[in-house]
């Protein structure tokens, strides 16, 4: 199952935990337009989000970066 990293900045704050829930929402919704299922993991300062559909890799989703 294909998964991507999405992390926050260095710094463990509330604020940084909003925005790594915005960048994983952000592309966990870019690759439903694409995929069957998707599944967010959120660990300390990352989240991990497998996503499963018909065997081709999803096109052209850009990489999130923390701000």
């Amino acid at each position: 199952m294909p998964v991507v990293t999405v992390r926050a900045g260095s710094k463990q704050r509330p604020a940084q935990f909003d925005a790594l829930v915005r960048k994983a929402t952000e592309k966990a919704s870019d690759l439903l337009e694409q995929s069957d299922r998707v599944l967010v993991v959120y660990e300390k300062g990352s989240a991990s989000i497998y996503y499963e559909g018909d065997g081709v890799a999803p096109a052209q989703v850009p990489p999130v970066r923390a701000s």
